[in-house]
């Protein structure tokens, strides 16, 4: 990591110098949602593609920090594409299994069950925590043991209600089986959670789903829709399709500032923690990899790290930053909800991933 330190130095310190050549690329470049070749430009500028979330103000942070970099270094171009990690990711897999070597992303922001999952693909560059100064602030929560990546901040996973036709907010994982709400149910498509949920409250655990595929399997009618991406989501809680569904804190949230009539809460038995974790991909070229730890390095720094906790609404990782009070007043960052929150072997979850997506097609899919 010391030639890489020294060689991105070298890189990004000759942005003066591109910049005064009066044949090459004007200063900045356009943030694009379509994902793009990553090779370099002529002239000597290099093209980094940032995978950031879909929907709401989750590409609000990668969106600036992009502008600010490109302001600073003339020589990069960074691109933003967006998409959910679920439609996203096997893109990203397809591209890494045809080209290898050019990856449809650089860098991006990850969630758990997809890191672990890209750990088990060999998608991700271990990181040297060392190296990055700014990581000397973020907590042991958020890294990695094996060095693939680095956490950013975390969500959690609950329970998101519309507040205009459930008067009474639920408070179980329960409720959303509750034939109270048959037909009134949405689930992201492929939401092992809930079976994970339904299992615990059966007798079983992460290890033995299979008292969750059962109740499962007897009130799939009680869903209403399955959706795929947020604005999705947010368009099928709002219209009076659905009016319950389990989802992340952050985005059901984002939800609620954007107008729809909606609220989150931490489920009795307590929400599942999900971090989020910032990636760099297998395929980069050596200059390309620099500059992504380079943009991974600033965007720990508390400036972007309390950007993301506040657009994302998630706990941020790096221990400088001071969450606004509108933040700290939310049930999901109270510290009896932060306390109860409740872990997941990730791992586990993407070794299983395949065959659990097996069991809903056949036992939950096929039965709404």
């Amino acid at each position: 990591m010391r030639d890489l330190r020294i060689s991105r130095r070298g890189l990004l310190g000759a942005a003066a110098a591109v910049a005064a050549l009066p044949l090459l690329d004007a200063c900045g470049g356009d943030i694009d949602t379509s994902p793009n070749t990553t090779e370099s430009k002529p002239g000597g500028k290099e093209t980094i593609t940032i995978f950031a979330f879909l929907g709401n103000r989750l590409a609000d942070m990668p969106k600036a920090f992009a502008k600010d970099y490109m302001s600073r270094h003339p020589n990069v171009e960074i691109k933003i594409y967006e998409d959910s990690n679920a439609v996203g990711y096997p893109k990203i897999l397809a591209k890494k299994q045809t080209d290898p070597n050019n990856p449809l992303v650089n860098m991006g922001f990850f969630n758990s069950q997809i890191s672990a999952q890209g750990d088990l693909d060999g998608t991700w560059n271990k990181l040297d925590y060392a190296a990055l100064s700014n990581a000397a602030d973020v907590s042991d929560t958020f890294r990695r043991a094996n060095g693939n990546g680095i956490g950013i901040g975390a969500d959690q996973i609950g329970i998101v209600y519309n507040t205009k036709n459930i008067k009474t907010a639920p408070g179980s994982w329960a409720d959303l089986w509750d034939d109270r709400y048959k037909g009134k149910l949405t689930l992201f498509d492929y939401w092992w959670q809930v079976v994970l949920m339904a299992a615990r409250l059966g007798g079983g655990s992460l290890q033995n789903m299979e008292p969750g595929w059962q109740l499962w399997k007897g009130k799939a009618k009680n869903i209403r829709t399955l959706v795929t991406a947020n604005p999705e989501w947010q368009q099928v809680l709002s219209n009076g399709t659905a009016d319950i569904t389990s989802c992340w804190n952050g985005t059901g949230l984002q939800f609620k500032d954007a107008g729809a009539p909606v609220d989150y809460v931490v489920p009795a038995e307590g929400a599942i923690a999900v971090p989020v974790y910032l990636q760099t991909l297998q395929g980069n070229s050596q200059n390309q990899q620099e500059i992504c730890l380079d943009i991974v390095n600033e965007m720990l720094a508390p400036k972007w790290c309390q950007m993301w906790s506040e657009t994302a609404v998630q706990a941020p990782a790096n221990g400088k930053v001071t969450l606004p009070a509108n933040l700290a007043a939310l049930p999901g960052f109270q510290s009896q909800n932060v306390q109860k929150l409740i872990s997941v072997d990730w791992g586990l979850v993407a070794q299983q991933n395949t065959a659990w997506r097996s069991r809903w097609d056949a036992d939950i899919k096929a039965n709404i």
